[in-house]
């Protein structure tokens, strides 16, 4: 068999060079399949097909060498070089080398393309370093034997075999080896398995490396091509090209995989096209249903701002409180189409029953009208204790927490029990089933001024579709311009009434400068007229007597100055009742401490004077206006109070002065006193409140039947304003 095969080894190198340089030609011609596959075989796969090739090129050659050693005599010269050998051996272990060395970086992390190109640089560094490392055991080879040419080559073969061969080889099969895996992983034994065979045909093709040509150094002198003939009776090319031969075949059937990973993709591609044309019917389908649902709720919206404008529009028609509170609810019962009663009661207190002020009642069958007034009184009732909306299922009042703006109207929190049971009540045919007839009354509450004042209360027909959550949403933006309109018509009556207060006031000023006028004219006439007549009747007379009598002049002058002292006093008195001259001199202090003395001198109740802040001179109405406050508080106090001690205090702020006159007295009603209709109002309480309001300021008076009065004002000061804003300056 030896014999054999050594004469038929041209034919060994030509089996063993074409089972190489198919494969690579397979792998270059299936590159096309494998270009953008996920396996990290293929990035590395064109090397091993660079190495198939050019290997296969150099078994060839050795076959040329030996057809040329037979007696062919065409082949060109310099194709049997070899150098020419010994050239294609090196780039195709190589080769070999940088397939392996990528292949393993691959298998090491799943890469992107910048670590692709990563693994590029690493495998070349590392075939740089194979190939100096077998550069440089060729120099020392010859720097250490000088060997003839045709030994060097020959050396040069055995260590290409040595440092380049076994170790691409076996790095190679290792890869090949771990990359296996990933194919059993995806489900694709098969072809794992045809990587394992390919792994222990490269792995037993790098132990055949190991026997080279003898050569002149160790250990080619022993382990070599000779050696391994007397062993196993055959060339060891034989088996080298039967590993090449098992090589190609495994590694052109893993090719296979690629052709399946197509399919596969394909067949997603097209499950994702069919699942994506699927997705876009169903968003189109979901899109056609949502542009339906926007159109029945724009055009609901629509109806509903309809109503809220006529409402509004009706509403703003009048600012008498009155006939608003009176046509309120035959208004609304009027407009909607789904309401047929409805009732407005406001508080009149705590504790104290709620007073209808419209109501418009209809006689259901189902539900007598007595029955729905009273559960209209048990909404309102609960409405304003609570300032909640609420609703009454099966006789029992619950709250009803209505969707926020930004919350669809259609839906029902989850966390609002009684809305959701109001939303179960709306269904697309109308109907309903079980007791709901609490869901066809609601009750909204009316706030001004940011306290509840009323309630709104709406029925719809018992045998009708009951209320839904579209009809609670609009029920509370109705509720809300009622509120709007009462606030409104409420400041119109406060001005009114102030206009009528401020006329009074004039009238009563006009009345007391008169009667002011009167008691000083009176005085001046009575008192001070008559002494200074006296005056001049005896300052004549003691004209005449000067000469004839001077010791009676004497004493008549003595009488006519004790009378002159009495005019001063009696015209000083005029003039303090006027305006004490204290105020004008030393300021609002000084004059304060002096009524406040006078007041506790003539009427015997203790009064106590207390500063705070900062004390300085105001603009002179600003004074006169708190010093006549004082004044008309301690007078209110000697005349109605009954007070035992009063106190007095002036704050002196940044930028205004507070005042504030308590007194421990009996105290009384403030809101009954200041709008009696008996003509018995305050007028004095009334007074203070419109010379504060006079210099842009505030009074108010707090009292309550046996627990005293306090006065309290506060005034801004410009002068302290911008003194405050320099300073800060």
């Amino acid at each position: 068999m030896a014999e054999f095969f050594t004469r038929n080894l041209v034919v060994v190198y030509f089996f063993y060079g074409l089972a190489f340089f198919s494969m690579g030609l397979a792998i270059w011609l299936a590159s096309a399949r494998f270009r953008t596959s996920e396996f990290r075989l293929a990035g590395a796969l064109l090397f091993l097909a660079g190495f198939g090739v050019v290997h296969g090129l150099q078994e060839w050659h050795d076959m040329f060498v030996h057809i040329d050693t037979g007696g062919a005599s065409n082949i060109p010269g310099w194709l049997l070089l070899p150098e020419v050998h010994l050239l294609h051996l090196v780039l195709s272990f190589l080769l070999l080398v940088f397939f392996g060395i990528r292949l393993l970086y691959a298998n090491r992390r799943e890469i992107d393309d910048a670590q692709a190109r990563n693994g590029n640089r690493l495998a070349l560094l590392g075939a740089g370093g194979f190939l100096a490392l077998w550069g440089l055991s060729v120099v020392a080879t010859w720097l250490v034997s000088r060997p003839e040419r045709l030994p060097m080559i020959n050396a040069a073969d055995v260590l290409a075999r040595y440092t380049l061969g076994v170790t691409g080889a076996l790095i190679a099969a290792w890869a090949i080896w771990l990359e296996q895996g990933v194919f059993r992983r995806r489900g694709m034994a098969g072809f794992g398995r045809a990587l394992l065979g390919a792994a222990a045909a490269l792995f037993i093709y790098a132990i055949a490396q190991v026997f080279t040509q003898p050569s002149f150094f160790f250990p080619s002198t022993v382990l070599n091509a000779d050696l391994f003939l007397r062993l196993f009776g055959f060339p060891v090319q034989v088996l080298r090209a039967a590993m090449a031969v098992l090589m190609a075949v495994f590694i052109i059937r893993a090719l296979n995989v690629f052709d399946i990973e197509n399919e596969q993709r394909l067949a997603e591609a097209r499950a994702a096209r069919n699942a994506a044309r699927e997705e876009a019917l169903r968003v189109q389908e979901a899109a056609r249903a949502e542009t339906e649902q926007l159109n029945r709720e724009l055009s609901a919206a629509v109806q509903d701002l309809a109503l809220l404008f006529t409402i509004s529009r009706r509403m703003a028609a009048t600012l008498d409180r009155a006939r608003l509170l009176d046509d309120a609810v035959p208004l609304l019962v009027g407009v909607l189409p789904q309401v047929n009663a409805g009732m407005l009661a406001l508080s009149r207190g705590p504790g104290a029953p709620l007073d209808i002020v419209s109501v418009v009642e209809c006689n259901d069958p189902t539900a007598p009208v007595a029955e729905r007034k009273a559960q209209g009184l048990q909404l309102a009732d609960y409405t304003i204790a609570t300032g909640q909306p609420s609703w009454m299922p099966d006789h029992t009042v619950l709250p009803l927490r209505l969707p926020s703006s930004d919350e669809p109207a259609a839906d029902a929190p989850a966390d609002s029990p009684g809305l959701a049971a109001l939303g179960q009540t709306q269904t697309p045919s109308g109907n309903h089933s079980g007791d709901h007839r609490g869901a066809h009354t609601l009750a909204m509450p009316l706030a001004v001024g940011g306290r509840v004042i009323g309630s709104l209360v709406l029925c719809a027909v018992y045998d009708a579709a009951p209320l839904t959550l579209r009809d609670a949403a609009l029920a509370r933006a109705i509720a809300d311009q009622l509120s709007i309109a009462i606030e409104n018509a409420t400041l119109y009556d406060q001005v009114q009434q102030s206009g009528k207060v401020r006329g009074e006031l004039l009238h009563r000023v006009v009345s007391a400068q008169e009667a002011e006028r009167q008691r000083i004219a009176r005085e001046l006439h009575d008192g001070t007229g008559q002494t200074l007549t006296a005056l001049g009747l005896g300052l004549a007379a003691a004209a005449d007597r000067l000469d004839s009598d001077p010791a009676a002049v004497r004493r008549q002058l003595a009488d006519m100055k004790t009378m002159n002292a009495q005019v001063l006093q009696e015209v000083h008195n005029v003039i303090a009742d006027l305006r004490p001259s204290i105020l004008d001199n030393l300021g609002l202090l000084p004059a304060l401490r002096g009524h406040i003395h006078t007041f506790e001198q003539r009427t015997g109740i203790p009064a106590q004077l207390l500063t705070n802040g900062k004390s300085a001179r105001l603009k002179p109405d600003i004074e006169t206006t708190v010093f006549r406050i004082v004044q008309e508080s301690l007078t209110n106090v000697v005349r109605h109070a009954g007070a035992s001690s009063v106190l007095v205090q002036v704050v002196f702020g940044e930028s205004d002065v507070r005042l504030s006159v308590d007194d421990d007295g009996r105290g009384f009603d403030v809101a009954g006193a200041l709008s009696a209709a008996d003509g018995r109002a305050a007028w004095g309480l009334l007074g203070i409140q419109e010379r504060a309001s006079l210099v842009g300021g505030t009074a108010e008076i707090d009292s309550r039947p046996g627990q005293g009065t306090t006065v309290r004002v506060a005034i801004p000061d410009p002068y302290k304003k911008e003194a405050a804003q320099i300073a800060h300056i």
